[in-house]
């Protein structure tokens, strides 16, 4: 009985969270990273605002965005993965 309460109110919980704040952190990261000059740090904080992109899509099954901002990670992954000995000097 307990039990099923702590899912009932985990469910109840995770349907009327408010996802607009992934969104909101996340435009205001990605927005941020576009004022640095440093190619890396603007991926690596590019890539943090992807992900709380994707979140945000996750949580109202927003498809294209969970795509795009996946794409985006992956692309900035390749970029860490091509340009690694460069960046660990």
């Amino acid at each position: 009985m307990v039990k099923e309460l702590k899912l009932d109110y985990l469910k109840t919980y995770l349907i009327s969270m408010n996802w607009e704040i992934f969104g909101y952190i996340g435009t205001v990261i990605v927005l941020y990273s576009f004022l640095i000059e440093s190619i890396f740090r603007l991926r690596l904080i590019n890539s943090i605002g992807s992900m709380f992109w994707i979140v945000y899509g996750i949580g109202i099954m927003a498809w294209p965005t969970i795509i795009v901002n996946s794409c985006v990670l992956m692309i900035h992954s390749i970029w860490f993965i091509k340009h690694r000995k460069k960046w660990l000097r």
